[in-house]
């Protein structure tokens, strides 16, 4: 395997700071129920991350296959508290491509599923789900 990017991310001050890339970037943290326009929460970080990858994952597919589509994928984070396991959260993704019927979207949103980096990163865990919904 070549490795073809490397970067690393610094966080000092967990949700009340930020975290900084080495390239310069910088995203404002703050609580997640205190995230606003200008701030965000590992929560919407990991939901971008996975939203991202997957549909660049689904959108290179459809151009290897000479399909000039869109498509979409929303994910949805949730965060549960518990006294005893306490914090987790669960990630449902809804991706749709568009004028395709829901089946030959689905292979193809399976297979982007498979292939994308962040998917495998999480893969098929408990509180991960991937539906493939009608483009809208």
């Amino acid at each position: 395997m070549k490795q073809i990017y490397e970067t690393t991310l610094t966080n000092l001050n967990g949700t009340s700071g930020t975290v900084d890339a080495e390239n310069g970037f910088s995203v404002g943290l703050l609580p997640v129920l205190k995230a606003d326009s200008t701030h965000t929460n590992p929560e919407q970080l990991i939901g971008s991350a996975w939203a991202t990858c997957l549909n660049a994952t689904i959108i290179s597919i459809l151009k290897a296959k000479n399909l000039n589509l869109k498509s979409k994928v929303e994910v949805n984070v949730k965060l549960f508290f518990d006294d005893i396991t306490r914090y987790h959260f669960t990630l449902d993704a809804y991706a749709s491509i568009e004028s395709m019927d829901l089946e030959q979207a689905e292979k193809i949103i399976h297979t982007a599923h498979r292939f994308c980096p962040v998917s495998k990163l999480i893969g098929d865990k408990p509180g991960v789900t991937l539906h493939t919904v009608k483009y809208e």
